[in-house]
Formats: C-alpha cells, structure tokens, sequence
C-alpha cells in the first residue's frame, strides 16, 4: 500500500512536541472511551437495581390485589395496573428458562423487598435490550426489570418495568473535550519546552559544517541532553584545534615549498641549453601553479570570511560580463538583483570556476539565476562533451580528471569542481551535474534563499 496520501495528509507532525501531544491526545481519548464505557455499564446495572427495588413495593400490593379479585375480573384489574414502564401480565404456569431466578440469587436487597411475599413462589429477571413484552417497543433499548410471582389458585403473575428513557447529556462530553484541550495546551507547551535545547543542538550541529570556528553550544535541558552538548563542544574544540594546527603545518610547507621553487628557478636560468632552459621553466611553472592551488584547497583561505549580504545577481552579471569582454561567449539571464547571506569570496570564486570550466571545455557559458520554492538556483550551461553519468560523482574528488576533456595539457589542476562543490556545501547548498538538451554540461547549483530578496 502506497504511503503517498499519508504524506499529502500530513496527518502525523513531523516534530518531536506535535507527535508526543497527539500520542497523549489519543491515549486521553482511549482512556475517556473505557472510562466511558465502564461507568455506562455501572449505571446501567445500578439503574436496573434501582428500578427493581422501586418496585418490589408496588408487585406486593398488586399480588394481594390480584389475589383477592375473582379470576374472572383479573383481567380488567391487569390492564388497570399496567401502564407507563409497567407491564403486568397473567400465565397459568411459572415462566421457564436459565434467566428466571430466585430473588437472592439476583441481588439481596431484592430478596428482602420482595420477602412480603413469602410463601409465595417468586423469580426475578433483569437485562438490557428489547423485553419482547406487548406494550413495549421492539428495539428500545436500555435496562429493563421482570418479577414472576405464584398466586393463591397456582396461576402466575408477571410484572415488567422499564424506566423512561434518560435524556443525552452533553455536560460529560464538554467537560472531557474542555479537559483534553487543555491537556493538549499543556503537552505541546511543554514538550515545545523540553525540545528547545535539542532544537538548539541541531541547528549547532548543522552550523559545524557552515562555520568553521562554531561558539560553544549553551548546556541545557535534561541530564542526557547536557552530557551531549558537552561532547558536542569537546569534539568542535578538537576539530578547531585540528584545523589550526593544519593552517599552521600548510603555511610551513607552503614557505618551505616557496622557497626551494624560486632556487630552483634561479638555477635554471644557468641552463644553456635555451630549449631546456625553457622546459624547466614551465615545469617549474606548472609546480608552482599546481602547488598554489592545492594549498588553497588545504588552507581554505575563505572558511574565515564572515559571511554578509551578497547581491549574487550582480556577482554573476559581472563574471559574465568580463567573460563576453574578452571576445567569450557568455551570457546572464535572470533578475537584476538577489541578494543572500554569504561570503562573497567564496562564492565568486566558486562560481568563477563554473565560468572558466564551462568556456575553457564547452565553448560557451550561459549563466541563470532564478529564486523559486524557498532556494535560489544558479545553472551553468556549455555545449562541450559532457560528462559522462558514471564520472559525474567522481569529478568532485580532488585532483581527479575526465580523460580526453581534462587533461593536464588544457591546464587543468584536478580542483576547481571540488572547490566549488566545498564552497556550494559551505552555504549549506548543492551542487548537481547533467545533461544538457541539445548537448553539454548542465551545472546547477541550489542556494538556500536565507532571507534572499530579489527585484
């Protein structure tokens, strides 16, 4: 069975407070149903005592009435007594069946309002449902009282009552709805209570990843929560001890490295023979290049960058522009301004990249920007070869390249898809890579709006 309306429904909360109310909603509901149903059946059994014992006075009086009135006149006498819940009828012998038992085996304060009676025989019925006496409708329902008493000349007197209806009520059922809005008021403000901090823990957990020097997360809530929360602060004091010590290792090696490039290049200058003087320059180039590149990826300069508002619109025109000023196909479409929450750093330079890659291996880049359903998306198009499907997770690792259209003689140093795609996820977005109708690369890059505002 499919689970698709049950989601289009939305009929259980996705939270931790609306899923424990309606928990607690529901076993109050179950709970008020069985207690319901249990004083139901205990005021009915009480009723039909009642009733019983309300009339065991009159069924004495109508016996001795009975009983000294001539056979022939009972008959009218019967008709007489019987009206309203009551309903008296004659039979010449004792009514049969399991039902039909004596007083004390049906209650004791029966037995003894009924003792009067005594010698005479006497068995006593109750139940709930329809009677099947004349006089009375066939399908009421309700509780319901029958006495069968000997007379003096062997015949037998039945007596059956059944009280008048009881009117609905409502006062039961707006006190139990009163109660269960109130206890619903109460769950959800408490558990929206209890959760905050686990709220306050995930959004800390979630920013670990956007911010690289994260503030201590405050320690609240209950007991579990609190010895969390300080794992959670030892393990980022760790990482952030972590990431310094590796700037710290990369700006030494990238000194170091530095330095040995530019002897090396001084010496080659001492090189006379001018062709391979000039192939160990570019060599040297090209070290020096791709060393400077990867300490970037390493080092992360833009991690640090505080984020602010970015017109990521005027970003994009000002990449294309510069592009189509250099006699390269690009283009822009989209609004002339958006703005959103970022580090502007970083994303030029990731975005640059997107430009570079899509003219340096496709020809042309065509840029759109658009905001829609709470995301803002950038998409990237070329028109060269593509990627192929099995290759397009693998071209985000570091240093990896598309044979045949990434070789090392385009230029390229392996990095640039795996520095956008660390920029991308540093904004807490994504970045996908398809197809493009008619041919090409397809780059579309999905940005949360974090307050974007575009005209």
């Amino acid at each position: 069975m499919s689970k698709q309306p049950w989601r289009r429904l939305r009929l259980w909360p996705q939270g931790i407070a609306g899923r424990l109310a309606l928990l607690l909603l529901a076993g109050l509901l179950v709970l008020g149903l069985v207690a319901g149903g249990l004083v139901a059946v205990e005021r009915g059994r009480q009723a039909i005592e009642h009733f019983a014992l309300s009339i065991s006075n009159r069924v004495v009086v109508m016996v001795e009435l009975l009983e000294d009135t001539a056979p022939a006149d009972r008959a009218r006498l019967r008709a007489a007594l019987s009206g309203g819940g009551l309903r008296v009828r004659l039979r010449p012998d004792p009514p049969g069946g399991p039902d039909w038992r004596p007083p004390a085996a049906v209650h004791e304060d029966a037995a003894r309002f009924l003792a009067p009676l005594h010698p005479r025989p006497v068995l006593v019925r109750y139940g709930r449902g329809p009677t099947h006496e004349p006089g009375f409708p066939g399908r009421r329902r309700g509780p319901w009282f029958a006495a069968a008493v000997g007379l003096n000349d062997g015949s037998w007197a039945v007596f059956t009552v059944r009280p008048p209806p009881r009117p609905w009520r409502f006062g039961p059922l707006v006190w139990f709805g009163l109660t269960a809005i109130l206890v619903l008021l109460t769950v959800v403000w408490g558990t929206h209570r209890m959760t905050r901090p686990l709220r306050r823990f995930a959004a800390a957990a979630d920013r670990l990843g956007l911010d690289a020097t994260p503030d201590p997360l405050p320690v609240h809530g209950p007991r579990e929560l609190k010895n969390a929360t300080r794992a959670f602060n030892r393990m980022t004091a760790r990482i952030r001890r972590l990431v310094d010590d590796r700037t710290l290792m990369l700006a030494a090696i990238s000194h170091d490295l530095k330095t040995m490039l530019t002897r090396l290049r001084l010496r080659a200058e001492f090189i006379e023979d001018r062709e391979q003087q000039a192939k160990a320059v570019a060599d040297l180039d090209e070290m020096q290049t791709m060393l400077e590149a990867t300490l970037a990826f390493a080092r992360d300069d833009a991690a640090d960058e505080a984020p602010v508002r970015v017109d990521l619109a005027a970003l994009l025109q000002s990449l294309t522009a510069d592009a189509a000023d250099a006699g390269q196909a690009a283009g822009y479409d989209g609004p002339d301004r958006l703005s959103l929450l970022g580090r502007p750093v970083a994303l030029r330079r990731g975005f640059a990249n997107l430009v570079d890659n899509a003219l340096r291996y496709g020809g042309e880049a065509r840029v759109t920007l658009r905001q829609a359903d709470g995301a803002i998306a950038v998409t990237v198009a070329d028109r060269g070869p593509g990627i192929p499907p099995e290759l397009r997770e693998r071209v985000f690792d570091p240093f990896f390249r598309v044979e045949g259209s990434r070789s090392r003689e385009t230029g390229g140093s392996g990095l640039g898809l795996a520095v956008v795609r660390a920029i991308v996820q540093r904004h807490g977005g994504t970045i996908t890579l398809d197809d493009r109708p008619g041919g090409g690369l397809l780059v579309t890059v999905t940005l949360p709006t974090t307050g974007g505002h575009s005209r």
